[in-house]
């Protein structure tokens, strides 16, 4: 497809997109909250028999938005909301005919609470309809916690100081959340706040939600929220954190000429508050001993794996920094399988900073500024990394802006510079805009049109430099279609970022139908088609071609799902590549045919199972691929195995790849967790360990104990112990 048409269509639609612009404001759902008076205190321990709990009115009833929108819940729901001057106070009582079936099986922080019986509560501090803080909590009193960005989904990478209480009683279970307002940003004299609860009934998968029931929202949809207000006289204290660390450990790596060490360090992470709205963090001489370590993927593909972000202090307010089409956006990689799609495009990925050629390289000072500035997002960051025996001392740099307009909409503005290897001189410069709305011809349906352009500036590659496109969603519940259109130079080069492939023109669509027919047992059928094709600029022809349908996948009223896609596939090599070590794919055109067939069990009961199995043709020969979990739950145990397993027999030679993970967590109480993990591969043949206890001593105040290990496989198939690595560290948190 040429330059010109994909420009064009983009043109159209946005004229027709703003012309048809509803300014919808969101939900009308609105209360008052109780102001603390002198001498009434509340004592956060689940029991909700403080007097303001049993006479002040409840902000109003829940409706049903799953599966029977509109429609009054199985069973009711009540919240009541009060402040004083220094924390937010949130009590929810879930009533429940047969608490004996009450669903709570996970305890740990931050830990994925969608199949048990749950509360998720969104808190739009600026009343803007766009970002918002989340909380969620269970029977167990699970701290879950994350910021939501553009109404994305809450990211949980954002651990703030807060707590929570439950109890299940005789009626049901109940919630005491405390919030401090030194947790938030906000803007001072706003007395109205965006607000919305949603509660799950874990049996019958069931959810009931305060403002904007509806299917086609998820509770993170900020702008559907209804509200809160009569916020006066608030405090965040002179708005200081300090959170020093100190770590000791045991190092053993027989490959290093120092063998074994013991190595010790202390740091500081400082935030403070320049303004109620925009927070300024500063990490000196930063330590990530307890990040979990990768995943491990199997790569049957030409392309570079990718692996997410971990460490927090680049997780925490990581949305601001999101360019162009990052969310959502994927890329098939082409030609195999793996653990998972891959982005094309990520224009600053912060896992450059401090990983060069997955080698860390020390952080010595990072400087973060985030939050609002009027009608603007801001996101500042700048980091020097130390001296390594390879490389010298870098500064990196990245500037993010949003000028928000509208309800949903925003133009931005991203800049990046620096090379973390110091091997070149490079910066980035992108502009970007979307245009969205939740009630698109007041149908209460979400469209939304990104579009962004790009450049880079590197001495040695000069022209072809630029990244541009567009995309035009309508992710809804009945019918769901999105296309895409994006064009990447051969020469495009973001140093701190992450390029799938260079020098393509990409084009996508895909579309979904998903009834819900109300009969046979069936919660949701989906049927869907997938068009994704890459187009090779330098040798003016296709390079990947995708073409998959989805005519099965069922949902059934208990969770279990199951379904079918077969896919058509062309791929083009210009170059030969390794695919193994002992196999090489030559040049020239290949097509292929794949059946996927797939099951998963009731996410309801202790032991699920998910399992799918591949088949068909694959470039010179045929592949057959079987991949699966099985879990098992119960309030403090969580234990799974993964395993993925390839038979690949090609012209050029036969091999089989294995992937398994092995998990076993064990939660003493919602503070305090002891997490394992396992990892075996057959590329690698290592076996990785890593156990980690986190303690932790109240909410900001934390102890670590990190014990990485592996074991080598060698010639004659014995596993040797090669590394070993032992960190005990602990965080405490000064708030002022």
């Amino acid at each position: 497809m040429g330059l010109q048409s994909p420009l064009t269509l983009s043109a159209t639609v946005v004229g027709w997109f703003v012309l048809s612009l509803s300014l919808y404001a969101g939900d009308a759902r609105r209360a008052t909250i109780y102001h603390l008076q002198d001498g009434e205190t509340i004592q956060l321990d689940g029991y909700l028999n403080e007097r303001i709990w049993r006479e002040q009115p409840t902000i109003g009833g829940f409706i049903q938005a799953e599966p029977r929108p509109g429609e009054d819940p199985s069973e009711q729901t009540e919240v009541r909301v009060a402040y004083d001057e220094n924390a937010l106070y949130i009590a929810v009582h879930c009533f429940d005919s047969s608490p004996e079936k009450i669903l709570a099986r996970e305890m740990s922080r931050d830990a994925r609470l969608f199949n048990d019986d749950n509360i998720q509560i969104v808190i739009d501090t600026f009343d803007d309809g766009r970002n918002a803080y989340y909380f969620q909590t269970n029977a167990l009193g699970a701290l879950v916690d994350g910021r939501i960005t553009e109404s994305s989904r809450p990211d949980t990478n954002w651990d703030g100081i807060w707590n929570v209480q439950a109890r299940v009683v005789e009626d049901g279970w109940t919630a005491e959340f405390e919030i401090p307002f030194k947790t938030l940003s906000f803007q001072p004299g706003n007395s109205t706040w965006g607000f919305n609860v949603e509660r799950r009934l874990a049996r019958v998968r069931e959810r009931s939600r305060w403002a904007s029931p509806s299917l086609d929202f998820r509770i993170s949809q900020v702008s559907m929220a209804g509200a809160i207000d009569g916020f006066e006289g608030l405090s965040q204290g002179i708005g200081l954190d300090i959170k020093p660390y100190g770590l000791i450990g045991f190092a053993r790596d027989v490959e290093a000429d120092d063998g074994t060490t013991i190595p010790a360090d202390v740091g500081v992470d400082i935030f403070y508050r320049v303004t109620s709205n925009l927070i300024s963090s500063t990490t000196i001489n930063t330590d990530f001993a307890e990040t979990e370590v990768d995943t491990r993927q199997v790569n049957l593909t030409r392309f570079s794996r990718f692996f997410p972000e971990k460490r927090s202090f680049f997780l925490e307010d990581a949305g601001i920094f999101s360019f162009g089409l990052t969310e959502r956006q994927r890329g098939s990689g082409g030609g195999g399988s793996g653990r998972g799609p891959r982005p094309d495009l990520v224009p600053f990925f912060s896992r450059r900073i401090g990983l060069v050629d997955n080698e860390v390289v020390p952080i010595l000072v990072g400087q973060k500024l985030t939050g609002k500035v009027g009608r603007f997002d801001v996101g500042i960051l700048d980091v020097v990394t130390g001296e390594t025996d390879v490389l010298a001392r870098q500064n990196l740099f990245v500037a993010r802006t949003k000028m928000n307009f509208w309800r949903e909409s925003y133009v931005g503005a991203l800049v990046t510079h620096g090379d973390p290897s110091g091997e070149t001189s490079n910066s980035l410069l992108g502009v970007d805009v979307k245009l969205s709305t939740s009630n698109f011809l007041s149908s209460e349906k979400r469209v939304a049109m990104e579009m962004y352009g790009s450049k880079t500036q590197t001495p040695e590659l000069l022209d072809d430099d630029t990244a541009y496109g567009f995309r035009l969603s309508y992710p809804n519940d009945f019918v769901s279609a999105e296309y895409q259109w994006q064009q990447i130079g051969e020469n495009y080069n973001p140093e701190l970022g992450f390029v799938l492939r260079n020098g393509i023109r990409k084009t996508s669509f895909r579309g979904a139908l998903n009834p819900r027919p109300e009969k046979w047992n069936i919660r949701q059928m989906r049927f869907s088609t997938r068009f994704e094709q890459y187009y090779n600029i330098a040798h003016q022809t296709v390079e990947s071609r995708e073409v998959s349908f989805t005519p099965l996948r069922f949902e059934f009223e208990n969770g279990a799902n199951l379904s079918y896609r077969v896919r058509s596939s062309l791929e083009r090599i210009f170059e030969p590549f390794d695919i193994t070590d002992d196999v090489i794919i030559p040049v020239g055109e290949y097509t292929y045919l794949t059946h996927r067939f797939g099951h998963r069990t009731t996410p309801t009961v202790p032991w699920q199972f998910d399992i799918d199995y591949e088949f068909g043709s694959f470039y010179s020969g045929h592949s057959k691929q079987l991949s699966g979990e099985v879990s098992w739950q119960n309030a403090n145990i969580s234990t799974s195995a993964e395993f993925e397993q390839n038979w690949v027999n090609l012209e050029e030679g036969t091999f089989i790849t294995r992937l398994v993970l092995f998990r076993f967590d064990y939660s003493f109480s919602p503070l305090t967790t002891v997490t394992n993990f396992i990892q075996y591969d057959t590329e690698s043949r290592n076996i990785g360990l890593q156990s980690r206890l986190r303690w932790i001593i109240k909410p900001g105040n934390e102890v670590f104990f990190v014990v990485n290990h592996g074991w080598q496989r060698d010639i004659f198939d014995r596993f040797e112990s090669i590394t070993t690595d032992v960190r005990a560290k602990i965080n405490y948190t000064f708030r002022f």
